[in-house]
């Protein structure tokens, strides 16, 4: 026989008593329902929940592990009983795309599920999770994930918490309990069975952010649902999956499993062996699931049953005392969270004066407390006009705080860290950084005996106001009194533009890039400590020396021309730059084009105030037949224009950590940059001499067909071909 008394199912301590009070029911009423059965034996044993509710289901697998070992007469369940209609399923939540960081969702939540949304976690939980769910067995709970995205509520995930299994060679051997202490207190171990982030949901560090927020809640959520507090949670994990959520939300990896379920009791028919992990709820989780064993071999002492026979094998009173200390230590452990230190001592007293004669030893040692600390609970308990109704403990305890006992430190720090005496040259920290180092070292300076922590610093700082802080561009200087109008007239005539089907093309210089094995920013994959190796200084090659990239973008067919050029950035470059444009990509895409408006900076090779600029844009304009009309940024303005966000970004961010060994390189890295939203690359190599220097005479600009708008005509103009002013 399996079960021999005495022995424990859950928290339940079952004697030969027990066993023949179960017969003598089963006997007595044969007619009834295995439910009703159940629950009959569970009110006659008072066999019930911390929060009151009867054991039946775990009553039920007992009954019937009992009737196949012979002890007790079990009728056969009835085959063919209809079963009650199931309630119509609901609809599961949709796919949500969203890929956004995880500050962006905040505050992100773990809620329990309403009752009138089980439903929908439900099919929601059996559309997406791979292994499905039907429905969720004995004590659990459910939760939401939730977080806040275009100031609504949003559900991105969900989880379910369950009873744990019964054997996990890993996880026994992790907490070392016993066979009788694992069946006593494995109901304080739960398991998460299901975890759902939403499909879509693509939110770097949710998973381990929402695993810990759960895992802060669930052992409230338990006590106030089933009337006890967890102190261990599970979980499996099903390869390929290594479970990097949890790892990163600090759970422990403990091993595998051997691939058998609860099903094969012969442990013969393979399965899958999953990934095992646990988080202890309390640091005293192994003191919390182990005790004592009682003896295999109990010395026999009488005990009366209901048939009046003499087979007990403890006597009542050891089985009183041992039941009032197992609920003493339960109501303490469930209490003793939401409780400060004299509180505690408190309840620890009144259990020892409940207790009686030797409470204090008794519950000290139940509790974890010293017998000192319950004695003097008990005391106060008995003239409680001692007790300090405000304070935890009497006044005057422990060392005076650090800045009653230096009333100078709150101002010497304040001088240290105050912008005003930055630069004051007799302040200490005046060359070095203001960190909590540095600064807990200048105050210990500035006084003999003085000893101070950093971590007080960096409390003194913040109840001072003062946080880490680094610079932010915000001061823009003095801006040109009509820049406003200039972006309202260069947004008007470029929409004009295109809405007539001529082209619109945001023109630049960008950054000049060193050409050789020189550090460029960002970073790139690479095997493990085999990082790329570049030159110390960025000295410039002699031979390949410097390259200057000038773009045309057009940002209504999102494209871009990229001209590298390896001589001076001039007027004369930055021209034939939009030549090569036009005559590769935009006489194609605009054939029956007439005009085309050029956006551009104030300075540079194509400044508003270069002669040579507009020069070379008449030679252009003859060449092409196009009226060229120009549109400048004010000046301080150029990151406003186009070409800087949509087009030179990208291709920063495309060659970032790469070093630029080559001019093939460059252009191939600046070709091969695209985006999300289509933009195409197209480059070239220019190796075309420019020189500099060039003046261009009154007489030459005289020559140039150019028409000035009537506001800011400098800003603002159009150049003609010559055949049009014949």
């Amino acid at each position: 026989m399996r079960y021999e008394p005495p022995f424990w199912v859950g928290e339940r301590l079952f004697t030969q008593a027990d066993i023949d009070l179960i017969r003598w029911t089963v006997e007595r009423f044969p007619r009834l329902s295995r439910s009703e059965l159940a629950s009959t034996v569970c009110e006659n044993l008072s066999w019930t929940a911390p929060n009151g509710q009867l054991r039946i289901y775990a009553c039920l697998p007992l009954l019937d592990e009992l009737a196949a070992a012979g002890v007790i007469p079990l009728v056969p369940m009835a085959k063919g009983i209809p079963r009650r209609p199931t309630r119509s399923p609901a609809a599961p939540l949709p796919p949500l795309d969203l890929t956004v960081p995880l500050h962006a969702l905040q505050p992100v939540r773990v809620e329990p599920v309403p009752d009138d949304q089980r439903d929908l976690w439900n099919a929601t939980m059996d559309a997406h999770h791979p292994l499905g769910f039907s429905r969720a067995v004995g004590a659990h709970q459910r939760y939401w994930i939730v977080g806040v995205w275009n100031a609504s509520p949003v559900i991105l995930g969900a989880m379910l918490f369950a009873a744990a299994a019964r054997n996990v060679s890993v996880r026994d051997d992790f907490v070392g309990w016993t066979v009788t202490e694992q069946a006593r207190y494995r109901q304080r171990v739960v398991a998460q069975s299901r975890y759902l982030i939403r499909p879509g949901v693509r939110v770097p560090h949710l998973a381990s952010y929402a695993l810990a927020r759960a895992t802060r809640r669930l052992g409230g959520d338990w006590l106030e649902r089933f009337g006890y507090a967890p102190v261990l949670v599970e979980t499996f994990v099903t390869p390929p999956h290594t479970g990097i959520c949890y790892r990163a939300a600090n759970w422990r990896y403990l091993g595998q499993t051997k691939g058998t379920g609860r099903q094969d009791r012969r442990y013969d028919q393979p399965g899958t062996v999953r990934h095992v992990f646990v988080y202890p709820l309390r640091r005293d989780y192994r003191r919390q699931l182990t005790s004592p064993a009682l003896p295999q071999k109990p010395v026999d002492e009488p005990s009366h049953g209901m048939d009046g026979g003499v087979r007990g094998l403890i006597t009542a009173e050891q089985r009183l005392s041992e039941m009032n200390r197992e609920r003493i230590r339960q109501r303490y452990e469930a209490v003793a969270p939401f409780l400060n230190e004299k509180q505690r001592r408190l309840l620890a007293g009144a259990e020892a004066i409940a207790y009686g004669q030797g409470g204090a030893r008794q519950v000290a040692a139940l509790v974890h407390l010293s017998a000192d600390s319950v004695r003097r609970g008990m005391e106060e308990l008995h003239h409680p006009e001692t007790v300090e109704p405000e304070r935890v403990r009497r006044p005057g305890g422990g060392p005076r705080p650090k800045r009653e006992s230096d009333p100078e430190l709150a101002s010497d720090l304040e001088r240290l860290v105050s912008p005003d005496t930055r630069g004051d040259p007799m302040s200490p920290l005046r060359w070095t950084t203001k960190s909590l180092k540095n600064l807990a070292a200048a105050l210990c300076a500035m006084k003999p005996g003085r000893n101070v922590s950093t971590f007080l610093v960096g409390q003194m700082l913040h109840e001072m106001g003062y946080s880490l802080q680094a610079n932010r561009k915000t001061l823009e200087g003095k801006g040109h009194p009509d820049r406003d109008e200039q972006f309202q007239h260069i947004h008007d005539r470029a929409q004009d533009f295109q809405e007539r089907g001529q082209p619109v093309i945001s023109v630049d210089t960008k950054k000049k890039e060193l050409v050789g094995t020189f550090k460029n920013g960002g970073r790139e994959w690479q095997p493990t400590g085999q990082p790329e190796r570049v030159d110390t200084h960025d000295f410039p090659d002699a031979e390949l020396g410097k390259v200057a990239p000038y773009g045309v973008f057009d940002p209504v067919r999102n494209e871009g021309w990229v001209n590298v050029g390896t001589d001076h950035d001039t007027a004369a470059f930055a021209v034939a730059s939009i030549r090569g444009w036009w005559q590769t990509m935009g006489r194609e895409a605009y054939p029956d084009a007439k005009e085309l408006l050029i956006t551009a900076d104030g300075g540079g090779s194509n400044g508003s105030r270069c002669r040579l600029w507009k020069i070379e844009l008449h030679k252009l304009a003859d060449e092409t037949g196009l009226s060229i009309a120009v549109s400048h940024f004010p000046p301080g303005t150029s990151k406003w224009n186009k070409i800087e966000h949509h087009l030179f970004s990208r291709i920063t961010q495309n060659w970032r950590g790469r070093p630029l060994t080559s001019h093939e390189v460059i252009v191939n890295l600046i070709a091969s940059t695209t985006t999300k939203t289509g933009l195409r690359v197209r480059c070239q190599l220019d190796q075309a001499t420019y020189p500099t220097g060039i003046r261009v005479s009154d007489a030459d600009l005289e020559q140039v067909h150019i028409e000035r708008e009537d506001f800011h005509g400098d800003w603002n103009y159009v150049i003609h071909p010559t055949a049009t002013h014949g």
